[in-house]
């Protein structure tokens, strides 16, 4: 018998969150930072039913700052190599964005305040599509929902909620303290 499940690993995660319909709040096919990327993917794997259909574990482990994985720092870079996505590196307000990037897996930030913005080129637009067409429509509207709960959420909200509900991957965190108050 022929296994006719769809693969669906994390660069696919990845594009299913960027192109996921995220409300008046943000911009379609668009994240804000490479943290919020990796917590929405974090997300997706624990609040929806794409982990089901997951073929490649995202590997999330508790580290530094919450759940990390590597491969999501990799999957990002396969799918801006392969044209799918385009990061852009942009100067912040803040360098929230760049302390897991810099502390963590040893990338030199061009700035303290520098962000990674992520978009769907027009072949990731069409990567997408073609998505959709092959995995669930509940898991695509289980990612859609996921995106409008969280639009608009400053990062630290993001990761507060993230921190107060999932707490064994925070076990590592170095800010921790920071972000839920003194244990």
């Amino acid at each position: 018998m022929v296994d006719t499940t769809p693969e669906f690993d994390v660069d696919d995660a990845i594009v299913l969150m960027l192109g996921a319909d995220p409300g008046p709040r943000e911009r379609q096919g668009e994240v804000r930072g490479i943290t919020r990327l990796e917590k929405l993917v974090f997300l997706l794997e624990k609040e929806t039913d794409a982990a089901k259909l997951m073929t490649e574990d995202p590997d999330f482990e508790a580290y530094n700052f919450g759940p990390f994985s590597r491969k999501v720092y990799q999957a990002i870079d396969m799918l801006s190599a392969a044209g799918l996505v385009e990061d852009s590196a942009e100067l912040s307000r803040t360098n929230d964005d760049q302390i897991e990037a810099s502390r963590v897996i040893g990338q030199d930030a061009v700035s303290p305040y520098s962000t990674r913005d992520f978009r769907l080129t027009e072949l990731g637009r069409e990567y997408y599509e073609a998505l959709s067409q092959e995995l669930p429509r509940s898991v695509f509207d289980q990612a859609a929902r996921l995106r409008q709960r969280f639009a608009g959420w400053s990062l630290r909200d993001l990761i507060s909620y993230v921190y107060r509900n999932y707490d064994s991957y925070t076990e590592n965190s170095l800010i921790r303290d920071d972000i839920l108050g003194e244990r």
